[in-house]
């Protein structure tokens, strides 16, 4: 953005329409940071909010997915954040008083005013947030930066379930936050069997350390019982939100194991009241993390790794073009990311 110019902006005005033009410069309130916008990862909430499948008031800027630059701090801030830094934003703005606020878990306020969703996010040139939210990634190129959300999501999907270093892990789902389940599982020591449809999906999963891999779940009992020595998955991560697939998962889960449920959809599961008394199951569901920089370090950690779920990336004049590739396109888009600069 030139000095004086208008900043652009990608605005959702009406389903499945987004207009990109200049936009009134975003102005910083007293808690938070003017951002210049790098990467943003487009995620499956974008696309439901842009084919209206996910309520939201429209119009809105869309992307929650934000790596950026720092251009203004507040007046008063005292931490560790620099101009010029690089940082990683967490989209979840918090109430703070709700009772799932009150009680550590703000990841599931019911009064959240999320980045990109509620609020105007990342698809424009500068964003104001919470400094908060922002979170250092000076380890990190921008797009890496941008997928620390994504990673985030999946990370808590692993801790949720207290993921261990030799445990055996299934994953089901070999999309963006199941990869990602991969990444996350993997640098905690844990072995990964990963079942999807896509066979380019599970080239991925392999190449990102999955030590087994199946083509759908027809044959995932009998694999996932030669995996574990007939004893279950100690840990099955359900990614697909689809119903048969959740169901799947507690057919192959151990007797005392966990299944950690991070797919999302609002499919009816059938499931039989004595596979949880019997198995005495955990089951957690889970959504994004409470721990952003953790996902941040984890990114770090594995950058290639991360780096490598990016299949596509648009210019900031292809925001609406993004949206509808990766609508019609979802199995061959894994992750397509806005260059903004």
């Amino acid at each position: 953005m030139s000095g004086g110019a208008m900043p652009l902006a990608a605005t959702t005005t009406a389903l499945r329409t987004v207009t990109v033009a200049p936009a009134s410069p975003p102005r910083a309130g007293p808690d938070e940071a003017l951002l210049e916008v790098d990467r943003v990862g487009i995620c499956g909430t974008d696309l439901h909010i842009w084919d209206g499948s996910y309520a939201t008031t429209l119009p809105v800027v869309q992307g929650h997915e934000i790596s950026g630059t720092v251009a203004v701090l507040p007046d008063a801030y005292a931490g560790m954040l620099s101009v010029g830094d690089r940082v990683a934003v967490e989209p979840v703005v918090a109430c703070g008083s709700c009772y799932p606020c009150r009680t550590g878990r703000r990841n599931t306020c019911r009064s959240m005013d999320a980045v990109g969703v509620h609020r105007p996010g990342g698809f424009q040139e500068r964003v104001a947030v919470p400094v908060g939210n922002c979170h250092a990634a000076t380890g990190l190129d921008a797009d890496v930066a941008a997928l620390a959300e994504t990673l985030s999501v999946s990370l808590r999907a692993v801790t949720r379930p207290d993921v261990r270093s030799g445990e055996q892990v299934v994953v089901l789902g070999a999309g963006p936050i199941g990869l990602g389940v991969v990444v996350a599982a993997r640098d905690a020591g844990a072995r990964v069997l990963i079942a999807d449809l896509h066979e380019s999906r599970l080239d991925l999963a392999r190449a990102l350390g999955a030590e087994e891999t199946v083509r759908g779940v027809d044959e995932l009992p009998e694999r996932v019982d030669a995996w574990t020595d007939g004893e279950g998955a100690p840990v099955v991560v359900e990614a697909t939100g689809a119903a048969p697939v959740v169901e799947r998962a507690f057919d192959v889960v151990a007797t005392a194991g966990r299944v950690s449920l991070v797919g999302v959809s609002e499919q009816a599961v059938g499931l039989n009241m004595r596979t949880f008394t019997a198995k005495e199951l955990d089951v957690y569901g889970s959504r994004s993390t409470l721990d952003f920089p953790g996902a941040v370090a984890l990114a770090e950690r594995r950058q290639a790794d991360v780096r490598s779920l990016i299949s596509h990336t648009f210019g900031l004049d292809e925001v609406g073009d993004a949206l509808a590739f990766a609508h019609d396109n979802p199995h061959s888009v894994v992750k397509a990311v806005i260059a903004i600069r």
